[in-house]
C-alpha cells in the first residue's frame, strides 16, 4: 500500500468500517487510529495515540510481535486468523476474538514507513456460532437416542429426509421387509424405483408439504422380492409421521411398517379352505349335518342330506331343526341332539326308522344308520353335533323281504357291494382332498404313533419329506424329545378323549436349525370297529406370524406406555358419544386430583381458571364434532392442592377400534415454568421501558428549549440540536414499543375503535415526518373519505412505523408514496420506497418479534420490535399485512382493514 498524501490516508482511516491503527514502521509508535480501533481496544485516545503500541497492548505482544517485524521487513501484508486474546478494555479484563491483517504502507521512494493494523472484532459472531454448534450437538445427541430407539424398536422404521426422501435412517425389521436393497443414503424412489407414481408417492408428498400424518392398513403394494426383479404383491399397515427441524418446519418423515402379507394369505387360506371343507362334505357318501345351540339351529348340510330331508339350502340354513321337518318332534332325535351335546357322548344307531308327513298326507317310512359327534369351540366348550348318516331304507326293507323274496335278497346284496365300491371310491377321493388340503393333516398309527399319512401341508410345518412315512413319530420328528407332545398324543391315545390347543408353542427343525412355531392344533382319536382307538388324526394350522405380530403390538403398546410416564405426562381419552372422561394419574395430579379420585371432564373444566375456561371448552367440541388436531394452553387451579398451574394440552380425534364411535385422546404437559419466565420477562421489559422514559422526556424537553432559544440567535446553533433531537425521537419510539410488547403479551393492550377518515389520517402522517425530516418526498395518491371502524391511534402507530422504515432504508433524496385504495369491501394501505429492498429469504420473517434484516447501513438502529407491533395491531383489527420486494429495487409494505 502506497500512500503520498497523508490526508487521503487519514480520510481512509477516519471512514473506515473497521478497526484501523497506522503505527511508524521504526518505532512501532502509534501515529493514527479511527474509533472503531478505539471501540475494539476498549481504552481511550490518549492510552494509545503517540505510544509505543506494545505499552497498552502487553498482553498481545508475545503474538504477533515478530509477525510485525516481518512485514517492516518483508514489505508483504500478514493475514492472521481469528484468534482468541485476552485484552484489557475499559479496565477489566475480557477474552475477545479478533482477525488482525498487519499491512505496510510505503512512501513515495517504495520505502516502509508505515505499518497499518486493520483489525475486525468477531466475539459476538463466534459466540453465537458455539452456542448454535451446541444446540446442533444437542440436537444430534436427541436424534441420536431417537435413532437407537427406532432401531431397537419391534416395528419395521425408517427416516427419510429432505424433499427427496433420502434413507437416513433403516432399522433391521424394516431392512428385513426389503432383503437385497440397499437404501441408506439413496432416495426412497431411486431404492424402490416401483413406487415412482403410485399412491405412496402422493401422500409422502403431502405428508412433506402439510405437517399432517396419513395412515394405511393393508394396503397392497406390487414390489419386486429383490431390485430390477418381478412385482410380487404384498400387504402392508404402515404411518407416516412428520419430522420437525428446530423452527417447525418439515424436514423429513418418520415411517413406521408391518408387512401383514402372511396374516392375510392365511385369512385367504382359511376362507378357502372352508369352501373346500363343503366341497369335500358334499362329495362325502354320507349325508352330513352340523347342528348348533339347544335350539339346534342348522349351520351345514351336504346335498346328500338335502336329497334326504326332500329341502333347499335356503330352507335350512340357519333355521331350527324342529321347524324344518316339525314331523320329527315326536321322534327322539332332537332329544338325543341336545343329550350329545349336554354329556359329550358319542351317539351311535343303527337302522333307526325315522318317518316323514308327505305332502299329501302319506308317511314315507324312511331307516338309517346314523352317529352324533360332539363339537366343541377353541375354548373347549360343546356347542352343536356333527350328524354323519346313511340312509338304509332299501337294505332294512330288503332284511325285511330277505326269508319271502330270496332273489330280491341276491339283488340287494348286488347293490350293497356296489354300495361300498362306491364307499372305497368315495374313500380315495376323500383321501386325495385331505392330502391336497391347505390345512396340515396327518395320521399317525396305534401306540406307536407310526406315521401313516401326512399331506403335503403338515410335512411342510414339520420341515420334513415324505421320507418319514412309516417312521415312529419320536424318529421322524426327533426334535420333539423334552417336549410335551409325545406325552400329550398317548394321552389322547390311551383316554380316547381328543385334545385341542390354541397357540402351543413347537420346536421343530427346518434345514439343520430349530424354528420357533406356534399352532392351533387338534388330536382326534379314531376307534376301529370295537370301539379302541386305532389311529389319532392330527389336524394343525399354523398361527407362527399372527403370535408374532400380535407380540410386536403388545411391545410397542407397552414401550409408548413407558414413554408416556418417564416424559411425566398425563394423558386422557374421552368418548365422542358419552363425553365419558379417563384420565391417567398423573392428568389427575395436574388438576389437583389424588389417584384414587373420580374425575369427570365437567369436573376437570371446572377446574379450569374463568379467563381460559370457555375458549377450552369450545376448543374441545371443535375437535369432537369436526376432527383435526388440538393444542390449548391454559391454567388451572387444583382440586385439592389449590395449586396454579400452567398447561398444555394435544390431542386429536381417531376412529375406535370398534368402528362405533371415535375416542378423542391426547396429553397434558406441565409448563408453569416457561409461562412463568415469560411473564416474568414481559414485567422486566415494562418495567425497564416505563423506567428509561423519564429521563428522555426530561431530556427532550431541555433540548426544545434550548433549540427555541438556538432560533433566536444563529442558525448553526438552532440546527446542532436537530440531530440530538432526532436521536431522542428515535429512542423514545423503541421503547414505547418495547412497552407495547409487554403489554401485548400480557393482554394489556387494548383496541379501542371509532369511525374516522383514514384518508385524512394518513394526510397528517405526511405533514409531520415532512415537518421533521426534509431529506425525503413523500407523496400521496389517495381515495378521499374513506371511513373505517379501527383503533385511530394504533393505526397511526403502524402508518407511521412504516413510513419510518422507509425513510431510514432508502437513500436521500428518493421519494415515498403512500397510497390508499379500496376493493371488495377492504381498504388497501400502502408505503412504498426506492430504498435497498428485501431479499427474499427475508421477507416471510419480517413480522416475527424482534427479527432484522441484515444490511450494510450501519446507522440503521431498530430491534426488530416495529413490525411485529404493527402486524399484532392490524391482526386484532381483523386485517392482514403483508410486504412485496425485489432486492436492490425498493420495498412496499401493505396492510388491509375492513371498510
Amino acid at each position: 500500500m502506497n500512500f503520498k498524501d497523508d490526508s487521503n490516508l487519514k480520510a481512509l482511516v477516519a471512514s473506515a468500517p473497521i478497526g484501523i491503527c497506522i503505527l511508524n514502521a521504526e518505532t512501532f509508535v502509534a501515529e493514527m487510529l479511527n474509533e472503531k480501533f478505539l471501540e475494539i481496544a476498549g481504552k481511550p485516545r490518549e492510552a494509545i495515540l503517540d505510544k509505543w503500541y506494545w505499552e497498552p497492548f502487553a498482553e498481545a505482544r508475545a503474538y504477533f510481535e515478530q509477525a510485525m517485524i516481518g512485514v517492516v521487513t518483508s514489505g508483504e501484508a500478514f493475514y492472521a486468523d481469528e484468534v482468541e486474546l485476552m485484552l484489557v478494555r475499559h479496565g477489566k479484563e475480557e477474552y475477545i476474538f479478533v482477525t488482525f491483517i498487519y499491512a505496510p504502507v510505503c512512501d513515495e521512494n517504495g520505502k516502509v514507513s508505515k505499518l497499518a493494523v486493520w483489525v475486525v472484532e468477531n466475539t459476538t459472531q463466534v459466540r453465537e456460532r458455539e452456542k448454535i454448534a451446541a444446540q446442533k450437538l444437542m440436537a444430534e445427541k436427541e436424534r441420536d437416542r431417537l435413532y437407537d430407539f427406532f432401531n431397537q424398536a419391534p416395528a419395521g422404521i425408517c427416516v427419510l429426509a429432505g424433499e427427496e426422501f433420502v434413507y437416513e435412517l433403516v432399522n433391521p425389521i424394516y431392512q428385513s421387509l426389503l432383503k437385497g436393497r440397499e437404501l441408506m443414503g439413496r432416495p426412497m424412489f431411486d431404492a424402490l424405483p416401483e413406487l415412482k407414481g403410485t399412491e405412496i408417492e402422493r401422500v409422502l408428498n403431502e405428508v412433506y408439504q402439510t405437517g399432517n400424518v396419513a395412515e394405511f392398513k393393508e394396503m397392497l403394494i406390487p414390489i419386486a422380492e429383490f431390485e430390477g426383479g418381478p412385482l410380487v404383491d404384498r400387504y402392508f399397515t404402515f404411518t407416516y409421521v412428520p419430522r420437525f427441524d428446530t423452527i417447525d418446519t418439515v424436514d423429513g418423515i418418520f415411517v413406521f411398517a408391518y408387512e401383514m402379507t402372511a396374516i392375510l394369505e392365511s385369512k385367504f387360506k382359511s376362507e378357502q379352505a372352508s369352501d373346500n371343507l363343503e366341497q369335500i362334505i358334499n362329495m362325502l357318501p354320507a349325508s352330513v349335518v352340523v347342528i348348533r345351540g339347544y335350539d339346534l339351529i342348522v349351520e351345514m348340510i351336504n346335498n346328500s342330506n338335502l336329497d334326504y330331508w326332500k329341502k333347499t339350502k335356503a330352507e335350512v340354513i340357519g333355521k331350527p331343526f324342529l321347524e324344518i321337518l316339525p314331523d320329527l318332534a315326536d321322534q327322539p332325535f332332537a332329544s338325543q341332539l341336545r343329550h350329545v351335546m349336554a354329556t359329550g357322548e358319542i351317539l351311535d344307531v343303527k337302522e333307526s326308522p325315522v318317518l316323514f308327513t308327505m305332502a299329501d298326507g302319506s308317511v314315507r317310512e324312511t331307516f338309517v344308520d346314523y352317529t352324533y359327534q360332539p363339537l366343541s369351540d377353541l375354548e373347549g366348550n360343546r356347542t352343536g353335533v356333527l350328524v354323519m348318516s346313511f340312509e338304509i331304507t332299501d337294505r332294512v326293507l330288503s332284511q325285511k323281504l330277505q326269508e319271502k323274496y330270496a332273489k330280491e335278497l341276491a339283488e340287494a346284496n348286488l347293490q350293497l357291494h356296489a354300495v361300498n365300491d362306491e364307499l372305497a371310491r368315495s374313500e380315495s377321493r376323500f383321501k386325495y382332498l385331505i392330502q391336497e388340503a391347505p390345512v396340515a393333516i396327518g395320521v399317525l398309527q396305534g401306540r406307536e404313533l407310526i406315521v401313516e399319512s401326512a399331506n403335503v401341508k403338515i410335512l411342510e410345518v414339520w420341515g420334513k419329506t415324505a421320507a418319514i412315512l412309516g417312521l415312529p413319530l419320536y424318529k421322524a420328528l426327533p426334535e420333539l424329545e423334552g417336549q410335551a407332545f409325545l406325552s400329550i398324543l398317548d394321552e389322547v391315545y390311551t383316554s380316547g378323549v381328543p385334545f385341542t390347543a390354541n397357540e402351543i408353542r413347537a420346536l421343530l427343525e427346518h434345514d439343520g436349525e430349530l424354528k420357533e412355531i406356534f399352532f392351533n392344533v387338534v388330536y382326534q382319536p379314531v376307534v376301529d370297529s370295537s370301539g379302541s382307538t386305532a389311529d389319532i388324526l392330527v389336524v394343525a394350522v399354523d398361527v407362527s406370524e399372527q403370535v408374532r405380530s400380535r407380540r410386536q403390538v403388545e411391545h410397542a403398546e407397552q414401550t409408548l406406555r413407558l414413554a408416556l410416564e418417564a416424559a411425566n405426562v398425563g394423558t386422557w381419552y374421552i368418548h365422542s358419544e358419552t363425553r365419558e372422561l379417563i384420565a391417567s394419574d398423573r392428568l389427575k395430579e395436574l388438576f389437583g386430583f389424588y389417584p384414587e379420585d373420580e374425575m369427570t371432564l365437567p369436573h376437570a373444566i371446572e377446574m379450569i381458571t374463568e379467563e381460559f375456561r370457555e375458549t377450552v371448552k369450545q376448543a374441545i367440541e371443535t375437535a369432537i364434532t369436526k376432527g383435526g388436531n388440538y393444542d390449548v394452553s391454559y391454567k388451572v387451579i387444583g382440586f385439592r392442592d389449590k395449586k396454579v398451574r400452567w398447561v398444555r394440552a394435544l390431542g386429536n380425534l381417531k376412529l375406535d377400534l370398534s368402528g362405533e364411535f371415535s375416542a378423542f385422546t391426547g396429553v397434558v404437559m406441565d409448563i408453569t415454568d416457561q409461562m412463568e419466565d415469560e411473564l416474568r420477562k414481559n414485567d422486566f421489559i415494562g418495567m425497564v421501558s416505563h423506567e428509561l422514559k423519564t429521563p428522555l422526556t426530561s431530556l427532550s424537553g431541555h433540548l426544545q428549549f434550548l433549540q427555541r432559544k438556538a432560533n433566536k440567535g444563529s442558525t448553526t446553533a438552532a440546527s446542532a440540536f436537530e440531530q440530538p433531537l432526532k436521536q431522542v425521537r428515535q429512542m423514545t419510539e423503541m421503547i414505547a414499543a418495547f412497552l407495547n410488547v409487554s403489554r401485548l403479551d400480557s393482554g394489556k393492550i387494548h383496541i379501542d375503535k371509532t369511525a374516522f377518515d383514514i384518508s385524512e389520517l394518513i394526510q397528517e402522517i405526511q405533514a409531520e415526518h415532512l415537518e421533521y425530516s426534509a431529506s425525503h418526498s413523500i407523496v400521496l395518491n389517495l381515495c378521499n373519505h374513506i371511513v373505517v371502524n379501527a383503533d385511530r391511534p394504533k393505526i397511526a402507530q403502524v402508518i407511521n412505523n412504516l413510513v419510518s422504515n422507509a425513510v431510514k432504508y432508502s437513500p436521500h433524496g428518493t421519494q415515498i408514496e403512500l397510497t390508499c385504495v379500496v376493493h371488495n369491501g377492504m381498504v388497501k394501505v400502502g408505503v412504498s420506497d426506492q430504498g435497498i429492498g428485501i431479499r427474499e429469504q427475508d421477507l416471510s420473517r419480517l413480522f416475527e418479534r424482534y427479527y432484522r434484516v441484515e444490511n450494510n447501513n450501519n446507522n440503521v438502529s431498530g430491534f426488530g420490535i416495529g413490525l411485529y407491533l404493527s402486524a399484532e395491531i392490524i391482526e386484532r383489527h381483523l386485517g392482514k399485512i403483508w410486504a412485496e420486494s425485489e432486492y436492490g429495487n425498493g420495498s412496499a409494505f401493505y396492510f388491509e382493514l375492513p371498510v
